[in-house]
């Protein structure tokens, strides 16, 4: 499997919130970023765990030029659902070149989807996990629980599905 995914900053976060950045790195993925998204890693503690990853070349940046940040701003310009730069940056690079948008972003993963961008969320990554036995359906079930209760943005009929799903597994 040779996936490439863009990850906005909300999956990323969701991830090291619950200690599962590691085990993300560990799934067969290609992962990319843009550098709007690492500034966007206020709190040292995460920006430096999610650094670690980038010395050890597992997510790869897309550092912008001028020229491509114009193209950011007048993409970002041309929405209707009043995106922010950072969101337009990884929705625009996963776009132009195909991949996969990680993205728990409602209003950025509605515009994506409606312009034919590939888009999946936290959820997606949870499946993966599980399929490629990084965690067990019993971790995946703990870690998913964690998860809702930090944030609670999350779609409640899925998890429940995938909670039941894994929970006949165990």
């Amino acid at each position: 499997m040779d996936i490439i995914v863009v990850n906005d900053t909300n999956v990323l976060i969701d991830l090291y919130s619950i200690d599962l950045l590691e085990a993300f790195f560990r799934l067969p993925l290609q992962v990319h970023t843009t550098d709007f998204v690492l500034n966007e890693l206020v709190k040292d503690d995460q920006r430096k765990e999610v650094e670690k990853f980038v010395q050890s070349g597992c997510l790869i940046v897309k550092r912008h030029t001028e020229e491509e940040l114009l193209n950011i701003i007048r993409f970002q310009q041309r929405q209707d659902s009043n995106v922010s730069i950072t969101d337009c940056s990884v929705w625009l690079y996963a776009q132009e070149n195909g991949y996969r948008l990680l993205t728990g972003d409602n209003k950025l993963r509605k515009s994506a989807i409606q312009a034919g961008t590939m888009v999946s969320g936290i959820l997606y990554v949870f499946d993966l996990l599980v399929e490629q036995v990084v965690l067990t359906p019993q971790e995946a079930c703990d870690k998913l629980n964690l998860l809702r209760c930090k944030n609670n943005r999350l779609p409640d009929k899925d998890i429940a599905e995938r909670l039941k799903r894994w929970e006949r597994m165990v």
